[in-house]
């Protein structure tokens, strides 16, 4: 079964080889390369394109890095200046980089990536099927959590500016039933909330009706719902808006059709046990647009009242993947 599940999945990435190499694959270099990065339009078929669904596109850059651990970026967390990021790979590694902008405000560009290991309890990297990082979040308190697929768990880490550098902190419970999982459909997405709850969703298997598991709770607990989307979209990561909303960003993905991804908002108020959360659509990434295996979700509110969604794609560490990093505004 495991060469079978090989063979498919390189016929996938071999495919979507195709699709990428035409659709938003050209970097735009008029200002330069800048370190670890080059900027992406939107639609290289529309080259002054801004505009997608409720989203306004606010600039995005595909990164790059000599060490050979970068790649694979699954989750993401911008510090609230807007300045920095701090990721975790599904090889188990902590990236991180600073981001900047021109003088509009666009995301133009990142610069020095840093490449750290992911540890495991026992004060190690993490390796094997305990290194598939999928989801971070950082909690009010300054904490850090990491969701892992394969061997599903939520892991805690303490506070540190670097990111989820140190060996995880005392074991949280597993969410009831996690376990039974997928092995490579578990636990992608979470959310902070800011009572210090956090809100895990599957990515699931390929439910016709989008039915995905979810859990809320944390240190004392979980307690059970679950989160509808739209098929072929699986739900891969969320963060909580301003307002105390989420946004979940869900994955498509076909060996004819490559990738693509679509923005949902779920009201705050729904977040409850047992209930079955859905939302809004707020803009779908699907070709001409550039788009890639997006994993990753981040929210920044700026100073004067702008909410701006930072989303990252995991290259699956292949040549012909792009780790993308894409800035959009809420209702510009």
């Amino acid at each position: 079964m495991a060469a079978l599940q090989d063979f498919v999945r390189r016929a996938f990435f071999l495919a979507s080889l195709a699709t990428l190499a035409v659709v938003g694959c050209s970097p735009l270099t008029a200002n330069g390369p800048l370190e670890n990065s080059y900027a992406v339009r939107l639609d290289d078929s529309r080259p002054d394109r801004r505009d997608i669904g409720s989203l306004r596109y606010r600039g995005g850059v595909a990164l790059t890095d000599p060490d050979p651990e970068f790649g694979g970026l699954s989750g993401i967390e911008v510090d609230p200046d807007g300045r920095r990021f701090v990721a975790i790979s599904d090889r188990g590694k902590v990236i991180t980089g600073n981001i900047d902008y021109d003088d509009e405000g666009d995301l133009a560009g990142v610069r020095g990536i840093t490449v750290a290991p992911l540890l495991d309890i026992d004060g190690k990297q993490a390796e094997g099927n305990r290194a598939d990082a999928e989801g971070l979040a950082r909690l009010p308190d300054g904490r850090w959590a990491v969701s892992f697929e394969r061997w599903h768990r939520v892991e805690l880490y303490a506070s540190n500016p670097d990111g989820p550098v140190t060996r995880p902190l005392p074991k949280l419970p597993r969410p009831p039933g996690i376990r039974s999982a997928e092995g490579n459909s578990g636990p992608e997405a979470l959310a902070a909330l800011p009572d210090g709850r956090m809100l895990v969703i599957e990515e699931g298997s390929d439910d016709k009706a989008g039915f995905s598991r979810a859990w809320l709770g944390g240190a004392d607990g979980w307690e059970s719902l679950s989160y509808r989307g739209k098929a072929p979209y699986r739900p891969t990561d969320a963060a909580i808006l301003p307002d105390g909303d989420l946004v979940v960003v869900e994955r498509r993905a076909s060996i004819l059709g490559g990738f693509g991804a679509r923005i949902v908002r779920v009201p705050g108020a729904s977040i409850e046990a047992g209930a079955e959360l859905s939302g809004t659509e707020l803009a779908v990434l699907e070709p001409p647009v550039t788009t890639d295996n997006f994993e990753g979700i981040s929210v920044v509110a700026t100073p004067d009242g702008r909410t701006l969604l930072y989303l990252v794609s995991d290259d699956n560490l292949w040549g012909f993947q792009r780790t993308l990093l894409m800035m959009f505004e809420i209702g510009a």
